[in-house]
């Protein structure tokens, strides 16, 4: 049994490689925005397979003016946005960007975003690797109470990659 599993993870470790795929960005969506917001943000997740920490240094979009990168944090008690350099990603692991938390902010949007609008955007890590992302889906993002879903129900769709 042992060789046959060293067999396999050699395998996908080659195929890792062959399509040069270090970073994985996966359930992407944008917020929708109330009109006359000036921003929005975008939230996934993304996965290093590396074997040596990555971080994500920068976003863009065509829809925006500047891309940032955003946490929240909690000041006096209460949770602010503030701008961050990077988001590390540890080895073989994965970081979620998600509401309350980090997030990449689209700023100065050229038009309102709304529910089921798609907005194009490109990623970039500090080894160089640039990633286009096509079709983000807005949604309207509700936040969520402790111990509720809310209406995340579309967060399986992995950005309709099956779509010509």
């Amino acid at each position: 049994m042992k060789s046959k599993f060293l067999a396999l993870s050699l395998v996908v470790a080659s195929l890792g490689f062959a399509n040069a795929a270090d970073v994985e960005v996966s359930d992407i969506y944008a917020k929708a925005t109330p009109p006359g917001a000036k921003n929005t943000a975008l939230f996934f997740e993304i996965k290093n397979y590396t074997n040596k920490p990555i971080k994500l240094i920068g976003a863009s979009s065509p829809a925006a003016a500047t891309g940032e990168i955003h946490t929240h944090k909690e000041v006096d008690g209460m949770k602010k946005m503030v701008q961050i350099d990077s988001i590390e990603v540890a080895p073989e692991s994965a970081v979620s960007l998600k509401p309350g938390g980090l997030h990449v902010m689209l700023m100065n949007i050229k038009a309102p975003i709304k529910e089921g609008d798609k907005l194009d955007a490109t990623l970039e890590f500090d080894n160089g690797q640039k990633l286009e992302l096509k079709d983000i889906v807005a949604k309207s993002v509700v936040a969520k109470k402790d111990g509720e879903h809310g209406h995340d129900h579309g967060a399986h769709d992995h950005g309709g990659h099956h779509k010509h």
